[in-house]
This record gives structure tokens, C-alpha cells and sequence, in this order.
């Protein structure tokens, strides 16, 4: 893995950047709905890329919750924080209405943010397949860049075990 230091991340009039490389944030969230022990976590990550194409993990926000008022404050937060425009949420069945609801407080309280739902297919490949495909080549090639210490921890475990316990965070950040 390959670190940065915080302190290079910075904004100034209204743009993020790293260093003097203008960053462009996104974010991408894998809802859970359950609050039992074993299970998953809901997963906010938030990324910037520069020009290059580097890839930097600037915050992770991990819990466990079956509130959709908990969501929409974890994205409320981000879009404050790290003004980011854009998220994307993969969805299945139930996940559908989830995402309904959180665009319609986004309406609701103005918020210049979009929610993009993913699907994922079987074309695709198993999510295994699809996290290899997409991250893998990045690590490999050195563009994307860890802060050190808190959740990026949680990340690092996921992605070096064969069967992690859990697997949002990585999942989040394929999206």
C-alpha cells in the first residue's frame, strides 16, 4: 500500500486538491441493514482523483444502523464536509427504496447532490471478480493512495484476506 499525508489535502476556493493537483471527489456508499453482530457495515468511502488518474482514499465512514435517517445524515455529512456531488449506491430489490427515500430528503433539504444507483449483473462477474478487476490493477500500477490509521486499517484487512470477515469498505470503494 502506498500513503499520503493528509495535510497535502486541501481546499481552496471551493476546490479540493492535492499538493497543487486539482481533485475531482466522489463518493460511493454499500448499505447493510442490520445492527447484529456478524453483520455487514454500511460503508460510506470518499475518493479524489487527480488528472493522472491517482486515486486517493481521503475518508471512510463505516456503521452499522437499520435507519434510513442514519444514511442520509452519514451522506449529509460527506457532501459538508467533502462537498461531494456525486454518490454512487449499489442497490438490489430492497436497496431501491432505500435510495428513493434519500433522494427525496436530498430534495427536500436542497442539497446540490445526485445518488447514482448501481446494479450490478452476472455479466459482470461475482462481486470477488468485480473488486479484483477493478482495484487490483490500480495497487499494481501505484495510483491509489491510503491515508494511515483509522478505517483505512479496516480496509487494508479486507483487501489482503482471501475471506474477510467483513467486505464493505473494499466493495465501497469498487463502486
Amino acid at each position: 500500500f502506498q500513503y499520503y499525508d493528509k495535510h497535502f489535502v486541501k481546499r481552496s476556493m471551493g476546490k479540493w486538491y492535492f499538493q497543487d493537483k486539482p481533485l475531482n471527489i466522489f463518493g460511493a456508499i454499500d448499505f447493510a441493514f442490520s445492527t447484529k453482530q456478524r453483520a455487514d457495515f454500511t460503508c460510506l468511502v470518499i475518493i479524489g482523483m487527480d488528472a493522472d488518474g491517482n486515486i486517493f482514499v481521503l475518508d471512510i465512514d463505516r456503521f452499522k444502523t437499520n435507519r434510513i435517517s442514519d444514511y442520509f445524515e452519514c451522506i449529509s455529512r460527506a457532501h459538508v464536509k467533502w462537498d461531494v456531488r456525486r454518490i454512487a449506491a449499489e442497490i438490489s430489490v430492497a436497496q431501491v427504496a432505500i435510495v428513493e427515500d434519500l433522494k427525496a430528503k436530498i430534495r427536500e433539504y436542497g442539497l446540490a447532490l445526485s445518488i447514482k444507483s448501481v446494479s450490478p449483473t452476472r455479466h459482470g462477474g461475482t462481486k470477488e471478480e468485480r473488486v479484483r478487476a477493478c482495484l487490483q490493477p490500480r495497487y499494481e500500477n501505484g495510483t491509489m493512495w491510503h491515508y494511515r490509521g483509522g478505517a483505512i486499517d479496516d480496509l487494508e484487512m479486507e483487501l489482503i484476506q482471501t475471506r474477510p470477515t467483513h467486505d464493505d469498505i473494499k466493495d465501497a470503494l469498487t463502486m
